[in-house]
């Protein structure tokens, strides 16, 4: 009888090991994702295949308004998530009104559900990116180019670091802009040594976003000094775009508008009153801008409204001293731009101006809206 062959040993214990790395390869393929490289190499140690896998599979960075895969979302997940959040807001806002604890807690569970704030800033924030055509500031840029092309006029002064005006030499300071719900740092309103802005929401999506609530923000001439800003009491515009919608009742619409009155900073000009007359007659034209209000709102809430039109807007920022300088529409938005003077408010007191605005409906008809701004 022939003895037992080691050579055909040794060959089915190599099959057998072969067969079992080929087991082992096709297990790691299958129930995790690929390595980097396809060609055969030797046994990976399991330490080292768990660093390779930690590597290959790291969790991406969440997004956020200062991340670019933010514009992942399409336009029509955007407005969904825009359009919940609001309703579950309003709702939020009744049942508290009505103290239905159930009902409160209810929909405040299906707000945390469907992101909360930070899911509605995600998507407030690439609605209104540049890339998809939503950057409002831009409007605000092109109606305040009077001022902005006097301080690019100007001489850069070494001493003071502002703009001085080319025939009286007084310094022309940089516009000083409060935007209030603010979602980014990267919009127009960036124009080097011509602006500079102070960004505030209730929960700040990056830096250079202050987190705070603009009903409660310290004013400019608190005593304490806490509302100065850059050596300043006071601002030469106000940015409130797609803010006062998303206050969720009409008197606090109203009460947010009377507040705004509070952060302007008056000044009778920019340069004095001894550079001859086309140069006062220049500056007297750009104050009539200063100190301004930009306001943003879905062209519905103004156009399809049962309880509010563009006239009756413009008496309730009448009585409160504004005067309408600019107005564009467009299919989604109702932009405006308003010039704030204390005397106005006074003239329209005079001429017997209403200054009480409750909740009246001026525009009956079916498929409307309830949007509603009270001043009481």
């Amino acid at each position: 009888m022939a003895p037992t062959q080691h050579p055909s040993s040794k060959s089915t214990s190599s099959t057998t090991r072969a067969t079992k790395s080929r087991s082992k390869l096709k297990a790691l393929k299958a129930g995790r994702p690929p390595l980097i490289s396809t060609v055969k190499a030797k046994p990976i140690a399991k330490s080292s295949t768990t660093t390779a896998t930690t590597t290959t599979t790291a969790a991406p960075a969440p997004a956020s308004a200062f991340n670019p895969r933010r514009t992942s979302l399409s336009s029509k997940h955007t407005r969904a998530l825009i359009r919940t959040h609001h309703v579950l807001q309003k709702r939020l806002a009744r049942a508290r009104a009505d103290n239905d604890v159930e009902q409160i807690q209810e929909l405040e569970a299906q707000l945390a559900a469907s992101g909360g704030l930070e899911t509605y800033q995600l998507a407030s924030t690439v609605g209104q990116s540049a890339e998809r055509g939503g950057d409002s500031s831009r409007v605000l840029v092109e109606w305040l180019k009077p001022e902005i092309e006097a301080r690019k006029k100007g001489s850069l002064s070494r001493s003071s670091k502002t703009r001085a005006s080319p025939t009286t030499g007084q310094p022309l300071q940089p516009l000083h802009v409060l935007e209030i719900g603010a979602l980014s740092t990267t919009n127009a309103l960036n124009i080097p040594d011509i602006t500079r802005v102070r960004r505030i929401d209730l929960r700040s999506s990056g830096p250079g976003i202050e987190e705070a609530d603009f009903m409660s923000f310290p004013l400019p001439d608190s005593a304490d000094g806490s509302g100065e800003w850059e050596g300043r009491r006071g601002y030469d515009v106000i940015s409130l775009s797609l803010v006062l919608n998303y206050v969720p009742d009409a008197q606090g619409r109203g009460e947010m508008l009377r507040r705004t009155i509070k952060f302007f900073s008056i000044a009778k000009d920019d340069g004095g009153d001894d550079g001859g007359e086309e140069e006062n007659k220049s500056q007297q034209s750009r104050r009539l801008l200063l100190p301004c209000l930009f306001l943003v709102l879905p062209a519905p809430t103004v156009h399809n409204s049962r309880y509010l039109t563009e006239g009756h807007l413009t008496d309730i920022l009448s009585s409160l001293g504004y005067s309408h300088l600019e107005t564009k529409t467009t299919r989604k938005l109702h932009y405006s731009l308003w010039q704030y003077d204390p005397d106005r408010q006074k003239e329209w007191i005079a001429q017997g101006g209403k200054t009480v605005f409750r909740k009246k409906e001026i525009n009956p008809g079916g498929g409307r809206n309830n949007f509603c701004i009270v001043l009481d």
